[in-house]
């Protein structure tokens, strides 16, 4: 009986250490496990400043492409109210020197196409005094023989109030007439007032019957010739 007891309390102290030292050993790799697995979760700080960067350039970029898109907006504005402002001026200029071409040319033979021309276009109120204008004229052109073909040398708006067009048209003539059959050339300048609102009518003419016998004026210098003038 000894011997077994001896026997079995060898055994039992041996078994019950090996025990506790696997339970510890599994508990300490269990634990590193566990550990090593939340950091690798968590990753690396570099990670974060990545990207809180990206972010940060991406706000940049939306803002920039914003400020842009703002600016080429406006700068469209601008130009399409330059580009309207330019077109209005160019059909104030094509009126006003379509009309001191008719007028300046003149055939004593044919003084009704002058008085036409000179009334085409015109108001109410300023016809009566060009027509009155042609009576005036008439007789002096006839006794002269009087002929003029023209050509428009430049155009240009001079001011402009609301639909109120003032143009300046110059127009180089060259005159035939009993006193000079070769010719005279002579500068005509008008000016030309125009309202837009009731499909640019003429309201005012200044000019007419410069460079005429008979008429007023002295002849300006001429300017510049305009791009595709006649």
């Amino acid at each position: 009986m000894k011997k077994e007891d001896s026997v079995m309390s060898n055994t039992g102290p041996s078994n019950t250490g090996f025990t506790e030292q696997d339970q510890a050993t599994s508990t300490s790799t269990s634990t590193s496990t566990s550990t090593a697995t939340e950091a690798g979760s968590r990753g690396p700080w570099w990670s974060s400043v990545r990207a809180l960067a990206v972010v940060t350039v991406l706000a940049v970029v939306a803002a920039v492409t914003f400020g842009v898109l703002w600016a080429t907006d406006d700068s469209s504005e601008q130009l399409q109210a330059l580009q309207s402002r330019l077109d209005t001026e160019a059909e104030a200029e094509a009126v006003a020197s379509d009309y001191a071409l008719s007028v300046s040319e003149v055939d004593f033979r044919d003084l009704d196409a002058w008085r036409a021309a000179l009334t085409d276009g015109v108001s109410e109120q300023l016809a009566p005094k060009l027509e009155g204008a042609v009576d005036v004229v008439a007789p002096w052109l006839t006794q002269m023989e009087y002929t003029a073909d023209a050509r428009l040398l430049a155009a240009e708006v001079a001011s402009n109030d609301g639909d109120t067009f003032v143009v300046q048209v110059f127009v180089d003539m060259i005159s035939t007439s009993k006193q000079t059959p070769d010719g005279v050339a002579a500068t005509a300048t008008y000016t030309v007032t125009m309202d837009r609102a009731s499909d640019w009518t003429i309201t005012d003419v200044g000019g007419v019957g410069t460079g005429l016998p008979g008429g007023t004026g002295e002849p300006e210098p001429a300017p510049a010739p305009a791009d595709g003038g006649r």
